[in-house]
């Protein structure tokens, strides 16, 4: 049995100012998140990573620098583990949009076709992760770590667990956490998600 990571990036600044980035709008991880990032790693040396894959977005390619800094390791990019594209949320602030399109989100969370405003389906989401995650588990014997966004790792969690739109709506998956989860073949576990260091959840 071997384990894939998935790791949040670390905080950027439109994480402080609650922007929906998507794929264009360009951030960069603040000084806390960077700290958060070297809190992570220690988590993830006892794991003896042998691989480091990482979203081509800027705030997860500073993260996996600062990992691979850390473990002694490459990373490599994949697209598969890109940022959701928002469409025309991209720019808004977080509690305007929960406000104004909660049942919007609700629909995207769902897997419904939300096309008309220019978001990803939430279910190409899932399959394009999870078509990254047999690539890992096929290539490599060890434990693997993937850095990615919110929605990629909360379509793991749904695929693993059922999870309902509102469940997923409300899941918390803080920055530079890890999502742990088994695998033997392509079969999967969840052994854990939102873990951090124990000071960020006061």
């Amino acid at each position: 049995m071997s384990l894939i990571v998935l790791m949040r990036h670390g905080e950027a600044l439109n994480n402080v100012k609650h922007i929906l980035t998507g794929r264009t709008l360009v951030y960069h991880l603040t000084e806390r998140g960077r700290l958060h990032v070297h809190e992570a790693c220690e988590m993830l040396k006892p794991m003896r990573i042998e691989a480091v894959y990482t979203s081509p977005i800027a705030r997860a390619v500073e993260t996996a620098s600062i990992v691979g800094e850390n473990l002694a390791l490459p990373y490599t990019v994949d697209e598969r583990l890109t940022e959701t594209d928002m469409g025309k949320l991209t720019g808004m602030n977080y509690f305007d949009v929960i406000r104004e399109y909660r049942g919007l989100l609700l629909e995207f969370y769902s897997g419904r076709d939300v096309s008309m405003y220019g978001l990803e389906n939430f279910n190409l989401i899932r399959a394009r992760v999870l078509d990254m995650m047999d690539h890992v588990a096929g290539r490599h014997k060890g434990n693997v770590l993937l850095i990615t966004h919110l929605d990629p790792i909360k379509a793991v969690v749904q695929h693993l667990l059922k999870v309902s739109a509102d469940v997923l709506l409300n899941l918390q998956i803080k920055t530079a956490s890890l999502t742990i989860v088994s695998h033997s073949s392509s079969n999967y576990e969840l052994l854990a998600y939102n873990v951090t260091s124990a000071m960020r959840y006061l």
